[in-house]
């Protein structure tokens, strides 16, 4: 667990950075397709239209090498993450651009964003359930995010639905 000190001094750290991933993707991000925006809905996106995806090589980590090691440590974004969802922007990496149920995942990130009422908001709720929780690898948002992917995909597979 990361003591309380060192978080309340990244915390800021971490919301501006995620701005400015946002700002970014959100710029250079393309629109969902007709099939993502419905997987979307089905997780409770409200503003689907909004939402752009950026397929990279690999997941960037913050400049802030201190910050960067936290993350790192947290589980939040490693050299084995394969997406990540920062506001209404979801990069996603190259080879598992095709994963169904990783952009579901990434999508209900996106739903719970504006539940909260905004990236800055989300960015606090998501570090503190993270921080709290035990071995500081997952977390409420991180549970609810996996339990809808797979139920989601899981209720397709049982009705052929196409993905």
């Amino acid at each position: 667990m990361i003591e309380q000190e060192k978080f309340d001094r990244l915390a800021p750290l971490a919301c501006h950075w995620a701005k400015a991933q946002e700002e970014y993707i959100l710029k250079h991000g393309t629109p969902l397709t007709p099939a993502q925006i419905a997987d979307a809905k089905r997780v409770d996106v409200q503003n689907s239209a909004r939402v752009r995806v950026l397929v990279v090589d690999r997941i960037p980590l913050p400049d802030d090498e201190e910050l960067a090691d936290a993350a790192r440590r947290a589980q939040i974004i490693t050299d084995a993450s394969r997406g990540v969802a920062i506001g209404h922007g979801i990069i996603i990496r190259a080879d598992s651009w095709q994963n169904r149920e990783l952009l579901l995942h990434q999508l209900a990130h996106v739903a719970q964003c504006e539940r909260s009422g905004g990236l800055e908001s989300f960015v606090g709720e998501y570090l503190c359930d993270r921080r709290t929780c035990r071995d500081f690898s997952v977390g409420s948002l991180e549970d609810e995010a996996r339990g809808l992917a797979r139920k989601i995909c899981a209720a397709a597979k049982a009705t052929k639905q196409p993905a």
